[in-house]
């Protein structure tokens, strides 16, 4: 089997002879189908995630179609084509009977604690598995994941009629945070990035202010959308110190930020009194559940919600330059999505 392999820090290559996958109860085997690339795996490939132990196949974000299926699998079928929630919950903690599995302490996640999508097979629980339907192709079916993780932002914090909403970074979470925000019945978004080419797909996805950084202080432009009242919620999806204190300074009264991103390296200021006197919400959003995962599948099928603008697909032998590239000069590319072919 070819498989995509994590060494070390910035050490990806491709291996021809890993062993494939057997099949075992509860388990099926899938033909991988694409397998898209997430900032947590560039997080691993740069040596910034502690969970991620080379040797290691990564790949968490994938589709696939079934070539074998375990003892006692019945729902599911040889020649399925499915995606898979990577996130293996115990279902018996406080947090799975409350439904919050995204934070089980006991989960373990494809693609970390077990060998993940980037190669030609890979085996998944079948209880993990959900169709796609004919119309839905590989590629968009590999974005289900990470749409999943913006809708469970909107899904925790809908106290209410949300007007307005900031998004800080215009990556692929930042995009599908848009897409949200504008479903949800946002009519102020703002979206913050250096990037001219990913603000113009912002705005094209339904942003109706995009911030160039380096041109505007994103803070102030966000406070004269709102006639300096702040906004209802923001999104912070970039994952540095800077922009999770941004967040911060953009919200209203009794306004919500929400941090997604990873990879800050240090602590964020919090103003306590302002956060007291202004009764502010700053909380963090690990992944999704079960549902959120659905709805984000239904939401794809029905063609609410573009991914398809945002995803490419290059080989997996391709798979050591783009991780260089996308954490060295990304120029163009938002995510990639590695076709392992047969």
């Amino acid at each position: 089997m070819r498989a995509l392999m994590y060494l070390g820090t910035r050490e990806m290559e491709i291996h021809e002879d890993v062993s494939e996958p057997k099949v075992t109860p509860g388990q099926v085997i899938l033909r991988v189908g694409a397998a898209s690339i997430c900032g947590s795996d560039l997080h691993g490939f740069l040596g910034k995630s502690a969970k991620r132990v080379p040797p290691l196949i990564m790949g968490h974000e994938f589709t696939g179609e079934i070539v074998d299926l375990g003892l006692g699998v019945d729902r599911l079928s040889i020649g399925d084509r499915v995606t898979v929630n990577p996130i293996l919950s115990c279902g018996r903690c406080n947090e799975c009977l409350q439904g919050r599995t995204s934070i089980c302490p006991h989960r373990t996640v494809i693609g970390i604690e077990h060998p993940g999508a980037f190669a030609n097979y890979v085996s998944v629980p079948a209880e993990s598995c959900f169709k796609l339907p004919e119309h839905v192709g590989d590629l968009e079916g590999s974005m289900v994941e990470s749409l999943a993780n913006a809708l469970h932002i909107f899904d925790r914090s809908l106290h209410g009629f949300i007007q307005s909403v900031a998004i800080i970074g215009a990556g692929t979470q930042g995009l599908l945070a848009t897409q949200v925000a504008r479903h949800v019945g946002a009519t102020q978004i703002a979206v913050t990035d250096m990037v001219p080419s990913r603000l113009l797909l912002a705005s094209t996805l339904g942003a109706s202010h995009s911030i160039n950084v380096l041109e505007s202080d994103p803070v102030e432009a966000v406070l004269d959308m709102t006639d300096g009242q702040g906004v209802d919620l923001v999104v912070e999806a970039v994952g540095h110190t800077a922009t999770q204190e941004q967040a911060v300074r953009m919200l209203r009264q009794g306004g919500e930020a929400v941090l997604l991103g990873l990879g800050a390296e240090s602590p964020m200021a919090i103003d306590g009194v302002a956060m007291v006197n202004r009764e502010l919400i700053v909380r963090g959003s690990y992944a999704y559940t079960s549902l959120d995962f659905a709805h984000s599948l239904k939401l794809i099928s029905i063609g609410k919600i573009d991914v398809h603008s945002m995803v490419v697909a290059r080989d997996l032998e391709q798979g050591p330059s783009i991780f260089e590239k996308l954490v060295d000069n990304p120029e163009e590319l938002i995510k990639v999505a590695l076709i392992p072919g047969s």
